[in-house]
């Protein structure tokens, strides 16, 4: 499974990311260890208020395990993913918070770990932890034998696309825009290009705008005038654009480059933008509300089963108290050893019952991903449909920009040979008048000396 790691503060960021059950279909929280707090915000902000007795401004060790899509992934084989990742950082038996999020079909998990050693008042140090996480993901992908992405075996096929899913969401929920379709708009044009001009002209095709940005590098606009940095949301390194194009200096600012979209997205165009966005918001609306119902049903059977697994449990508890005997007779229970084969049959009914529980659970998440990624594929049918015809719309603007900017051109052109044909028959006329009057004056005179 893909192994991401940070150390980052922020208790109540990420608690909040953490249970946002609005992005997710499902939250949750599998564990929370080592902390007086038993919800998530309470453990998150436990280890943060700890973390005040150092100078440490980065207390947690956050790591997300993706699995690779379509394979049914076990908890006991994510708790051996989250152990290998504990040891390896020195981080055993520290404080920890377990979440599992799904989405899409898709089921991956968020371990929260506290950094801060009470014992010495001190951070542990994690050094070099992206290259021990993708140590632990190769050797999981070659022991569980799953398809290893190319980017493990090739690191120049890597996806450089290096946004963390806070950042992808908030860019999201905060501009209406999804960063995957600038990524595939950019890389499109990135390899239907060879040099500057040929790259300007593929990405205003798609209707984005090259430009300079303030901190002198490469960016694009979309046609609203909003900026994304190339490498960061085009997936292109800085290093390989600079080798291709030199230097972005040689760019339009960004504010010239706004000024530029002002004069050729009129409102004409703007409104076939927004009436095809309306149109897809329609499209997409009957699956939106087909999502939302298996989702909410599926919470629904969720919460059913929790509550009857809870009875189950209690039941269970309760005939085991039972089987212990009060007075003389637990006595004699005591004395003969009869009282610690009842405790271990409980203790074996016990985790019998939680494993079958266990497994029953699995089950229901393994059919609900089943379930929703089958939606998910009719969804991504209709957003690559959608995606096609934004980008036929873009060439279409385009082509309808050159033959405008071909006609104002040949206008101008036909002005001004319009302008020096009347200013040549000028010449000419006023030529003649002058030829004339010469000839009238040696005519007199001619007469004169007659």
């Amino acid at each position: 499974m893909i192994i991401k790691a940070s150390e980052r503060g922020g208790a109540r960021s990420l608690a909040r990311h953490l249970t946002n059950a609005h992005d997710n279909d499902h939250v949750e929280l599998f564990e929370v260890r080592g902390v007086v707090g038993k919800s998530l915000h309470a453990a998150l902000l436990e280890i943060d208020a700890v973390s005040q007795g150092t100078r440490t401004k980065a207390p947690f060790f956050s790591v997300s395990f993706n699995p690779p899509k379509g394979e049914k992934v076990t908890y006991e084989q994510f708790l051996d993913a989250f152990e290998r990742v504990e040891k390896k950082h020195g981080l055993a038996d520290q404080p920890r918070a377990v979440v599992f999020h799904e989405k899409e079909g898709r089921r991956h998990a968020h371990v929260v770990w506290s950094r801060i050693d009470v014992m010495e008042m001190k951070a542990i140090k994690t050094g070099l932890y992206k290259k021990k996480c993708s140590e632990i993901s190769k050797s999981l992908y070659i022991e569980h034998g799953w398809d290893m992405p190319q980017g493990f075996i090739n690191k120049q096929e890597r996806d450089p696309f290096q946004l963390s899913n806070v950042e992808w969401q908030k860019y999201k929920r905060d501009n209406g825009v999804d960063p995957k379709e600038i990524k595939l708009l950019c890389q499109d044009a990135w390899k239907h290009s060879d040099n500057l001009n040929g790259f300007k002209y593929a990405l205003e095709e798609r209707n984005l705008f090259l430009a300079q940005g303030d901190k002198r590098g490469f960016v694009v606009l979309d046609h609203m005038g909003k900026v994304y940095s190339l490498p960061r949301y085009g997936g292109i390194k800085k290093k390989d654009l600079e080798s291709r194009f030199g230097s972005p200096e040689q760019l339009p600012s960004v504010s010239k480059t706004q000024e530029k979209i002002k004069r050729l997205i009129n409102g004409d165009i703007l409104s076939r933008i927004d009436q095809l966005k309306r149109r897809h918001k329609l499209e997409t609306l009957p699956l939106d509300e087909k999502k939302a119902l298996l989702v909410h049903i599926q919470r629904a059977e969720r919460r059913e089963l929790s509550d009857q697994q809870r009875v189950k449990r209690g039941l269970v508890a309760k005939s085991g108290k039972e089987r212990y005997r009060r007075g003389l007779r637990g006595f004699f229970d005591k004395v003969t050893g009869n009282e610690k084969r009842v405790r271990l049959v409980n203790r074996k009914e016990t985790v019998k019952l939680k494993q079958k529980q266990t497994e029953t659970r699995q089950m229901i998440i393994f059919r609900h991903n089943r379930d929703r990624s089958e939606l998910q594929r009719e969804i991504v049918k209709m957003r690559d449909s959608q995606r096609q015809e934004r980008m036929l719309l873009a060439k279409r603007i385009h082509e309808f920009r050159q033959e405008h900017d071909q006609e104002r051109k040949k206008s101008i052109s036909r002005e001004f040979e319009r302008s020096h044909n009347d200013q040549k028959e000028g010449r000419s006329t006023d030529t003649d008048k002058v030829r004339l009057t010469r000839r009238g004056r040696r005519s007199k005179t001619k007469r004169l000396d007659i």
